[in-house]
């Protein structure tokens, strides 16, 4: 990748009088404000800016690289890539400014390639720009999917998922039939399971069920679909790896990048696009056929998000509706699918990394739940220290640990600096959430510390040194969704069964590139069950 960018940075360098040109009168018109600029990293190059010390692909996670870089030149700091200027903000103050004081002028999301070719032109709703297409969609999908209303009504779409899913993990033992009764230890052998794709596997069929109706497990019995699904969770992933990849054109929006396409980057969007947008217009194509053969479709009695989108009338004219309804249902399965199961892979992990926390998990659902059911939804609020290490694995392992960049949609002040419109902004919130400022040892996990000195911290973007899933208006709109499933979920497989791994090693916890931070490597354990055998069959 390197090559191409050399190659690339000397095609700029013979191509872009103009771009120089533009810099440089930008350059002079910002300097009359009174408010100076935040500063900018040393080696910088002009018209390139800092594209080579962030091209290479190295070892280190985007947002460690920002947080070294923050040690240095302070929480708020900029560097250019191309011709955008990028701002960096990392404490609380400057957080809280950006988030809170300044978020409608911080609302805009910057142009991307991987949103223009994979994204359906940006229609997705978090790559969206600020305006009244993303206000009415965003509003649609909060109304009829994510409102605590609507999210109570599909209670049982959750439940029965993930009681299928331990089904599944339970048929994996070779147990003594007629006993019906107790399963310990002694009554079956431990099983090695990848935690990691049942998880995966888990957060597809609940997203599968509520956007388009489908049974995710029936889509994986053979045949052509089989083929397709694959294709399109890959595909998936590739969208999130891509999308944080350096892009020449998003450093130099120049069409002529986009065309002969140094890095190859189009043409793996492209792929991509194509097997993505395969399974969405053939769900669409199914439900536009259901609902021209049937006559009883009425407002309110949809089946799943794709009826209710196919149903609203109340769109915006940026996009065509077909557009609307495969973009919207794709930020739907990606977000909720995604960071879900990223989110819940790091519970696991870090649980299996430290044993007398999960025993104290256990012993607590055992108290408050008992070994005779199963934990329900209702049970969730009685289990604090559950919550607090759900929580305390939030804060060291975000999801998404530089938020979605945003963009600025007119000049502002930041923490005395001056950030002009256009300017771009990362907000580093894994740097922010081990800042040793606000958190004590900030590197340790210690759910207690949401127990005593942090206990009135929550996860919904009001307290700015905790911010795992955003805050202000482009903040995530599913955190209720995606909270009551990794409970329910890590419940009832803590619940449900005692975990060991590999010679009893402690898991690597290394950190993997893409907009959203994936464990490099999957969690394969053993598995005994440990409650009565008649649960286990729902």
């Amino acid at each position: 990748m390197e090559d191409h960018i050399f190659n690339a940075i000397l095609l700029v360098i013979s191509l872009t009088f103009f771009s120089i040109f533009i810099w440089k009168t930008k350059l002079c018109k910002l300097s009359k404000s009174q408010y100076p600029f935040p500063p900018e990293i040393p080696g910088g190059w002009p018209v390139i800016g800092h594209l080579l010390q962030f091209s290479g692909k190295g070892n280190m996670t985007l947002s460690k690289k920002l947080g070294f870089l923050a040690d240095k030149y302070g929480p708020v700091f900029s560097f250019r890539l191309g011709l955008p200027r990028i701002v960096v903000v990392s404490s609380y103050d400057a957080v809280r400014d950006c988030l809170n004081t300044n978020d409608k002028v911080l609302s805009d999301r910057p142009p991307s390639l991987a949103g223009e070719y994979i994204g359906y032109n940006n229609a997705m709703l978090f790559l969206a720009t600020y305006g009244n297409y993303w206000r009415k969609v965003r509003k649609i999908v909060i109304r009829e999917v994510l409102s605590n209303s609507r999210l109570e009504k599909m209670k049982n779409v959750r439940v029965s998922e993930v009681q299928m899913s331990i089904k599944e993990l339970y048929s994996l033992f070779s147990v003594t039939r007629d006993n019906l009764h107790s399963v310990t230890t002694g009554d079956s052998f431990p099983v090695k399971v990848n935690l990691t794709k049942w998880l995966e596997k888990l957060t597809l069929s609940l997203i599968f069920k509520l956007v388009a109706g489908k049974n995710y497990r029936s889509l994986e019995k053979g045949g052509n679909e089989e083929e397709e699904i694959e294709r399109f969770k890959k595909a998936l992933k590739d969208f999130v790896y891509i999308a944080m990849e350096l892009d020449l054109w998003d450093a130099f929006p120049i069409p002529l990048f986009k065309w002969i396409d140094l890095q190859g980057h189009v043409k793996f969007m492209k792929r991509a696009f194509k097997d993505i947008d395969c399974v969405l217009q053939k769900w669409l194509d199914e439900h536009v056929k259901k609902r021209e053969e049937a006559d009883d479709v009425v407002a309110g009695n949809e089946k799943d998000f794709i009826d209710v989108l196919i149903s609203n009338e109340d769109f915006a004219d940026s996009y065509t509706r077909e557009t609307t309804i495969k973009a919207t249902a794709l930020s739907m399965v990606l977000d909720a699918s995604d960071t879900t199961s990223v989110h819940s892979n790091w519970v696991m992990a870090t649980l299996l990394n430290h044993r007398d926390v999960m025993k104290k998990v256990q012993e607590e659902l055992d108290r408050e739940v008992g070994r005779n059911r199963w934990v329900e939804e209702s049970d969730i609020k009685n289990l604090v220290y559950f919550q607090a290490v759900v929580k305390e694995t939030l804060r060291l392992y975000p999801p998404v640990p530089v938020l979605v960049p945003r963009e600025c949609l007119e000049d502002c002040v930041v923490q005395g600096y001056h950030i002009p419109k256009g300017t771009r902004l990362w907000v580093n919130s894994m740097k922010l959430m081990r800042d040793p400022k606000i958190w004590s040892n900030p590197d340790t996990f210690d759910p207690e510390r949401f127990l005593t000195s942090q206990a009135g911290v929550d996860v919904r973007g009001q307290h700015y040194e905790f911010i795992p899933f955003g805050s202000g208006r482009r903040s995530c709109p599913g955190i209720t969704y995606a909270t009551q499933v990794t409970h329910l979920a890590i419940a009832h497989l803590l619940q449900g069964f005692d975990f060991s791994t590999p010679s009893n090693e402690p898991l690597d916890m290394k950190e993997g590139l893409g907009m959203t931070m994936r464990k490099v490597n999957p969690i394969e354990v053993f598995i005994t069950p440990r409650l009565p055998s008649v649960l286990y069959k729902f």
